[in-house]
């Protein structure tokens, strides 16, 4: 399944992006639903997915977390269900995020799919987060106000966020239908009401705050086990009390960390935790060797990009992926430029720049073995070849 987005990117990027919200009227229409409700429900019944269910009941809000055994308890209105990644577990889904890939790959968090009821609603809102919403099936009522600051929020339930006041000016009042695209920067107000039972898909971008980078920068730094720079004090002078901090050894320990950002073990540490899933991606059950690939050259087998994987290319030129170091290549060759391309499912009979490219085809090979890629056999029953 194939989406486009009707959107002029330059000035998206210039006037909107992180900066103001944006209605995009029809700018996926005409649009399908790459799931169904009922799919989506089914979904939310199983182990291991993140779902819940918000409603509201006489002016009380309450959520519960799946897995769901039915829903016939929450009645027909006033109730909304939401499954994060669900680009993760149908690929046409993930066909969504392709439109969007004018942004950096690595800041793409996941689609979470919402089904909302008559009435289905979460509340008025702030997330820390941009988020593109594409109105599918149905029709829902959004108000969406300019970034605020201070604005004072509560939790009507230990798991639920909200805005005091929920009467914000908005700069966008209108009702989405499908195909319908809004776009809503960090730090802006937003409400969504169901007018009918519909579906909607919020493609959000990760936006860690500085104690997340450090802690993820500190445990991947910690994993490489390299000799790292120690805290010294040459010019040490004695403090006026024993127990007293003075202020050059604040600055002395903010420089050491400063140089060790700065260094190239720092860069690279950081570009290998951009690169790292939101889950575990998951491993075949055997490596695949570099021979057995190659001897797949020609077949009807279809090589696939793992959903939530990311394939970045460096600043520093390296291949990074699932939190590694893949490839130090001298130049950007044809066949690591195919695979840092790839989203749509490829034929490897399509991917002869791979494989007539010996370090292309090695990177490959670790990429399939790391589950960040993975391989289809093309048949009627579309049996997975290697997972």
């Amino acid at each position: 399944m194939a989406f486009q987005l009707q959107l002029n990117r330059e000035e998206f990027l210039r006037d909107y992006w992180q900066q103001q919200p944006l209605l995009i009227r029809g700018g996926m229409a005409p649009f399908a639903d790459p799931i169904a409700p009922e799919l989506l429900a089914g979904l939310a019944m199983e182990d291991g997915v993140d779902a819940r269910v918000i409603r509201q009941q006489q002016g009380n809000w309450d959520v519960e977390h799946g897995p769901f055994e039915d829903y016939e308890r929450f009645g027909e209105v006033d109730w909304t269900l939401l499954v994060q990644a669900v680009n993760e577990w149908f690929p046409d889904v993930q066909s969504l995020l392709q439109p969007f890939r004018f942004l950096p790959d690595w800041r793409v968090d996941d689609v979470m799919v919402s089904f909302a009821t008559e009435n289905g609603s979460v509340g008025a809102h702030l997330d820390q987060y941009d988020v593109f919403i594409i109105q599918g099936a149905g029709e829902r009522h959004w108000r969406v106000g300019e970034r605020v600051s201070n604005a004072e929020e509560f939790c009507p339930h230990a798991d639920l966020k909200q805005l005091k006041d929920s009467s914000f000016d908005a700069c966008i009042d209108t009702v989405l239908q499908a195909g319908d695209v809004l776009y809503i920067p960090a730090g802006c107000p937003h409400h969504g009401i169901a007018l009918e039972p519909s579906l909607n898909y919020s493609i959000g971008f990760r936006a860690p705050n500085s104690a997340e980078w450090l802690a993820q920068l500190a445990d991947q730094l910690l994993a490489s086990e390299q000799d790292f720079a120690r805290y010294r004090d040459p010019k040490f002078t004695t403090p006026p009390t024993a127990y007293a901090i003075s202020s050059a050894q604040i600055e002395q320990v903010q420089q050491l960390l400063r140089e060790q950002l700065a260094s190239p073990a720092g860069v690279q540490a950081l570009q290998q935790v951009m690169s790292q899933s939101k889950r575990p991606l998951p491993v075949p059950e055997r490596e695949l060797t570099l021979a057995e690939l190659a001897s797949y050259a020609t077949t009807s087998m279809l090589l696939c990009r793992t959903p939530g994987a990311r394939l970045l290319l460096g600043s520093d030129q390296r291949l990074y992926a699932a939190g590694e170091v893949i490839a130090e290549p001298q130049q950007l060759s044809a066949g690591l430029k195919q695979l840092l391309e790839l989203e749509q499912e490829t034929p490897l009979a399509q991917c002869s720049a791979v494989f007539n490219d010996s370090e292309a085809l090695q990177c490959l090979n670790e990429l399939l073995n790391l589950g960040v890629f993975h391989l289809v056999q093309e048949v009627e029953d579309n049996a997975e070849a290697t997972d």
